[in-house]
């Protein structure tokens, strides 16, 4: 059985993801040492874990795309905990796992091997942001060109973002929005700001794509009447990283 859950996590999906990629993350997240620090493994997500000699402490779904030689040698290990679920299931594997950790106290989660691939994977994972940010969880979808999350205003109906050049992961910021409209959208320190602007369904689907930050830090300031979100995507053109 796994030990208590830590506040932070890391979930290694069945996905596009490399092992060398999903090696340099964990390293640079276990150099940061900000506290314990639960990894996870959705379904295929342990062939990469396998692949770099780590052992999760987690593991979550059907199991069906697991080689079955290689879920034999986990299955009975004491540091593992498995959760197995009928293949038949209203969820997909990576959203079971995320259900598990923040019913455990997870607030803060990092998910690798979320990205590429299929499509419907794909939005339903991006979706994901959003149901986890109306439950108050940090939710992050990174590959090497892209890190994805999703803002929603607290009690106040205002939602204020900061991000900064030093830290940003890609050349491009981009913003969709999600659940419904979002309203006063203001970027300041952007090459293409924006003053009070309404983000919906309706606004031209590549209005708020492909934005740079145009100074140090950039600020996103926006209002939600109806607890809609804010898809924040910083992405890159091609891989910067060797990985």
């Amino acid at each position: 059985m796994a030990e208590q859950m830590a506040k932070k996590g890391i979930i290694i999906a069945g996905g596009s993801l490399t092992p060398a990629f999903a090696e340099k993350i964990l390293a640079e997240e276990e150099r940061r040492g900000t506290g314990a620090l639960c990894l996870a493994a959705a379904d295929a997500g342990l062939e990469i874990l396998d692949a770099i000699g780590r052992i999760p402490s987690l593991l979550v779904g059907d199991l069906d795309s697991l080689r079955p030689e290689l879920l034999d040698r986990y299955e009975n290990r004491k540091e593992l905990e498995l959760l197995r679920h009928n293949p038949v299931k209203d969820a997909s594997d990576l959203e079971l796992c995320i259900e598990v950790m923040a019913a455990r106290g997870v607030r803060e989660l990092t998910v690798l091997g979320a990205l590429g691939g299929r499509a419907d994977h794909l939005l339903a994972n991006i979706r994901l942001c959003y149901s986890a940010a109306l439950q108050n969880i940090s939710l992050v979808l990174l590959d090497p060109l892209n890190r994805i999350r999703c803002v929603v205003p607290g009690e106040s109906g205002e939602a204020v973002l900061k991000i900064r050049r030093a830290e940003q992961w890609g050349r491009y910021i981009g913003l969709l929005p999600v659940g419904g409209s979002v309203e006063g959208l203001t970027l300041m320190g952007f090459r293409y700001p924006l003053e009070h602007f309404t983000l919906s369904y309706e606004t031209s689907p590549s209005r708020t794509i492909s934005n740079e930050l145009a100074e140090e830090e950039g600020i996103i300031r926006f209002q939600s009447r109806e607890r809609s979100g804010l898809l924040v995507m910083e992405t890159g053109d091609r891989e910067e990283r060797e990985v």
